[in-house]
């Protein structure tokens, strides 16, 4: 059964590759992630994977960079800083906009696979980048 490390740089690779199928995989079938920013939770690995479909519309060239890893018991938390471009469909100015944005995101880990994940930015801040 892998470890947290494992799972953690599998997910990273999984998302730096933008395979979203692959990163879903990691997660129990019921797991959930929560969008801190947003206030929005997603249960179960298609709509985890919906997610990430939408962000990468969004961001279409979007990769995390790992800054820090914390475990602590079944936990592990990531620092990571975000970077993608942004480019607006419907404004005065439809220039790209670089994007980067530092986070965490907590992992919690049973039986090999991820049970939840909890993501942390500021939204102020990512709206200021994409304005």
């Amino acid at each position: 059964m892998p470890d947290a490390n494992e799972i953690v740089t599998a997910f990273l690779a999984a998302y730096n590759r933008h395979d979203w199928q692959g990163a879903a995989a990691l997660y129990a079938p019921e797991a959930t992630h929560h969008e801190a920013a947003m206030g929005k939770t997603r249960t179960g690995r298609a709509a985890i994977e919906a997610g990430l479909n939408g962000l990468a519309a969004m961001l279409p060239d979007v990769a995390w960079h790992e800054r820090e890893r914390i475990t602590s018991g079944p936990h592990l938390l990531l620092r990571y800083d975000l970077a993608g471009t942004f480019t607006p469909r419907a404004a005065a100015d439809a220039s790209p906009r670089t994007v980067t944005l530092p986070g965490i995101l907590m992992f919690t880990l049973t039986g090999g696979r991820i049970a939840a994940t909890a993501d942390y930015w500021d939204k102020e801040a990512f709206l200021a980048r994409i304005r």
